[in-house]
Order: C-alpha cells, then structure tokens, then sequence
C-alpha cells in the first residue's frame, strides 16, 4: 500500500462516511471502520454522465445517501450523525463553497474524530495553467452563500485544459447531447451563444475542479480558515510531505 493508504489503515475507525468515492474508494480496515459512501448521483446516473467510465463501471460504488453536496440544507442534514471519520478523497476541488464544506465536517465530526482530506496538486495535473485559487476568493463565495458553478469558472477551467482528443465514449455523448464538437479541435469556447450554454451546463452537470490549490496555497488556505472560524480541527504530522507526489493529504483531528 502506499502512503495514503497507510495512513488510512492507522487512523480511521469507527463509522465514518466518504464522499464522492465514484471509482476509487479509499481502503480502510474494515476489521476497525465502517463507511458510509455518500454522491450527488446514484451509480446508473453516474454511468450515463460519464460514458468515458464504460471499461470500469463495475468499480463505481453504489451510495446509500444522494446528497447535493453544494446544498447547505443537505450537508447540515448530516450534522445529527457524530461520525468517527469522514473521507473527502480528491473532492474538495470540485465544490463550490469548500469553506461551508469544512464548516460541515466540523459539525459532522464528534470529539475525536478524524478528517482524512486529499486534494490534488494544481502544478502536477491538467490544472497546471490555471491560477491558484485565493482565499479572498472562496471567503467572498462563502459569504454570498454560493452553491452553483459559475460561468466564469466554466470558462476557465474549459480554456486552460491541455489540447486533446476525448475518447470515443465522449464524441459519442457529445453528439447524443447535441454539443459542440469543435470544442476539442482547438480548445475555443463556441461563439454561438446557445451553444456555448450548452456545453457549460453539459460541464456543469458533470462537476470541475471548481478551485485549485498547490500544497503551499492549500496549506495556507486550511490553517487560516480553521483558525478564522475556530473549527476546532487540527492538523495531525503524519508525514514528510515530500513523500507524496501529485497530491496534498491531511489528516485532521476534531479537538473541540
């Protein structure tokens, strides 16, 4: 096993839920932990939505609970439930209020219970060109209540990604839905209005890596809103961070 999964094995137990596991659930020792999955889509909309997934849909977990995760209703839903853990393994990117998301955790979580939190590393993904997300930013999102992704990040995210040429699961879905192929020939966003809409909401549905962090942004951005919002969650040293590539872990403790 590696890190992640090390680190896993040696700090969750009890019952605990995982969010957006798709195909990759985090492993745990199931002598000790119990998890929950929980998703926006259940697995057969999950095949529809993501036709490029057909070579491993029998590896998409099935969730016992469908929840918006962009909701605040839906997450404050949960705050009942005193989990032991909860496992947000390459998630938090895709949401648009990731501060309302750790203020959840934190009233999810009883006294002693753990946050296992990966994000990916923006300079080391198909994110490399865009820019780091600020804390200015997300706090002002926070604020406002946001709980929808925009269209400027659609467009930002859509115009940053490396040229390429989308399997054929994708062509052929793109087609189904009537969205602008040309898209992929040269990575311009459609002039077409109607279009372009199209292909936003297509995006939208599917969810983006809606924020991006390298470890440095995202090491300040935690320590900050965990202390500006007193979430009473503590980040555990587990590891050189120079071990891990490609991706930030942290394991969190809820203190108080």
């Amino acid at each position: 096993m590696g890190i992640k999964e090390d680190l896993a094995f040696e700090h969750l137990e009890g019952r605990g839920i995982e969010f957006g596991a798709l195909t990759n659930p985090l492993p745990v020792n199931k002598d000790q932990a119990e998890v929950v999955y929980a998703d926006r889509l259940s697995r057969s909309d999950a095949i529809v939505l993501f036709p490029e997934l057909g070579e491993v849909t029998e590896s998409i977990v099935e969730p016992e609970l469908i929840i918006d995760f962009n909701d605040a209703v839906a997450l404050r839903s949960l705050a009942s439930e005193n989990f032991d853990f909860l496992i947000a393994n390459h998630f938090i990117e895709h949401l648009v209020n990731p501060i309302r998301f750790l203020v959840g955790c934190s009233e999810m979580l009883k006294s002693g219970g753990m946050l296992f939190l990966t994000v990916p590393d923006k300079d080391r993904t198909f994110d490399k060109n865009r820019k780091l997300t600020s804390n200015h930013h997300l706090w002002r999102d926070f604020r406002r209540g946001e709980s929808t992704i925009s269209n400027s990040h659609l467009r930002e995210f859509l115009k940053s990604l490396p040229l390429h040429t989308p399997p054929d699961s994708v062509i052929n879905c793109f087609k189904e839905n009537n969205l602008p192929l040309e898209y992929y020939d040269d990575m311009k966003l459609p002039l077409n209005p109607f279009k372009r809409q199209r292909l936003f909401n297509w995006h939208r549905e599917r969810s983006i890596h809606v924020h991006v962090w390298n470890r440095e942004s995202f090491d300040g951005f935690l320590n900050w809103i965990i202390a500006k919002l007193e979430l009473g969650l503590e980040i555990k040293p587990t590891h050189s961070p120079e071990d891990v590539e490609g991706e930030m872990i942290y394991v969190l403790n809820k203190i108080s």
